[in-house]
């Protein structure tokens, strides 16, 4: 059962760090520095060289690719890191953290293009009950709700969700654009919000039409041989996708 910590006492000003400067590093530090919130802004790629090195104390936020996590964890633990160090990955799991003293997730599930972002908007999930008092600190001065406790599994499930939500319409949308280019056709806009929008309203099972759902195998065949190479086999996944649903509601 979880436990929450009542109300910290009061306690000094927390150095705050960003470690990382992509796209997430980047757009934190433009809210801390937006908030008026002093932090240093790290990378951990000079410190082998003994550079950009936090402090002890420091609170840290991890904005590094999912696959660096644990060798930073290593690298700070090997340096006697004390202060809390937040990962904001989706997918890794609290454990990556494990070496180190207080290891927590601050994981705001949101796409990252800019460093203007609306926070606030977009929820944001954490772990560790025993640092909550340390973000709840932060929140408020970013000026953001404190978001949703949630567990590393629960939450590497809402981040696969939000891959789906996001990334792979938006992939589907930009192969899209290319194909309308290449055939020197207007793209159709209205159809396609139109068909996103009912299938998000309704069941989107119900009102799936095409070929694909008809076995009109003449006009996959046609369709097949129209498409540029690099489309064939999407195409023809999709294709095969909506037959064996349709099939399974039948």
């Amino acid at each position: 059962m979880e436990t929450h910590l009542s109300e910290p006492e009061r306690r000094e000003e927390m150095n705050w760090g960003i470690v990382g400067h992509g796209h997430l590093g980047s757009a934190l530090a433009a809210r801390f520095a937006r908030q008026n919130i002093a932090f240093r802004h790290l990378s951990a790629q000079l410190w082998d060289q003994g550079k950009d090195l936090p402090q002890p104390e420091d609170a840290l936020l991890l904005a590094v690719p999912d696959g660096c996590i644990v060798e930073v964890a290593r690298q700070l633990q090997q340096r006697g890191h004390l202060g809390p160090v937040f990962h904001c990955s989706g997918a890794t799991p609290l454990g990556a953290l494990e070496p180190l003293p207080q290891a927590g997730v601050w994981y705001p599930m949101q796409s990252f293009r800019d460093v203007e972002v609306p926070w606030g908007s977009f929820p944001i999930y954490w772990e560790n009950n025993l640092l909550e008092p340390v973000l709840k600190d932060l929140h408020q001065k970013l000026g953001i709700p404190l978001g949703q406790w949630m567990t590393s599994e629960r939450r590497a499930t809402n981040h696969l969700s939000a891959v789906w939500a996001n990334n792979f319409p938006t992939h589907l949308v930009a192969l899209y654009q290319d194909f309308c280019r290449q055939k020197g056709v207007e793209p159709m806009t209205t159809m396609f919000l139109d068909s996103v929008t009912q299938a998000l309203e309704g069941d989107a099972r119900a009102i799936q039409t095409g070929p694909a759902r008809r076995r009109d195998m003449a006009t996959l065949a046609r369709h097949m041989e129209a498409l540029p190479p690099e489309l064939r086999s999407i195409y023809e996944a999709l294709s095969e996708s909506i037959a064996r649903l349709d099939s399974s509601n039948s």
